[in-house]
């Protein structure tokens, strides 16, 4: 069995970056990373917060930590229903986690979102493990896999 490391989200599904980024006003203060899921605060996007419902999109870039609202844009892809995004996992990779839900939670350590079948906010549905050399097999833990945002899941949908 291997272990990985978080890293971001990231899309997976090849119309995603077709219809490439959005930039976004963003958020005072914001020392979010790439991968951080977005909400809107009185038009402005910052980081969501723990287990957050609904989620509009997800940061491609480092937040700027501008000091003050919309000083600075924010690139993010935007989250559509049916779209693929490539998530670490925090669990040991089993054959029930296909088409589970799961959660996102950000590692507080490291500043990385990840997908936790024991969170029950449940925004992603687990399709498959990316499999590498190193990663995605079962008893595996921090593996990437793919996931599905639930389409009551993502603001606007």
């Amino acid at each position: 069995m291997a272990t990985g490391v978080y890293q971001p989200i990231v899309p997976w599904s090849p119309e995603i970056y077709a219809r490439g980024t959005t930039p976004l006003l963003e958020k005072a203060s914001q020392t979010f990373k790439k991968g951080a899921p977005l909400v809107s605060n009185a038009g402005y996007f910052e980081e969501a917060g723990s287990s957050p419902s609904t989620i509009a999109y997800i940061a491609a870039e480092n937040a700027h930590n501008a000091a003050s609202d919309g000083l600075k844009e924010i690139l993010a892809w935007r989250i559509v229903a049916g779209d693929v995004f490539e998530i670490s996992c925090e669990d040991a990779h089993a054959v029930t986690d296909y088409l589970a839900n799961w959660g996102l939670v950000k590692d507080a350590t490291t500043g990385f979102w990840y997908a936790d079948s024991g969170n029950t906010a449940d925004q992603v549905t687990f399709l498959k493990p990316v499999k590498t050399p190193q990663l995605g097999v079962v008893g595996d833990t921090k593996y990437r896999a793919l996931f599905e945002f639930q389409t009551a899941n993502i603001a606007g949908a």
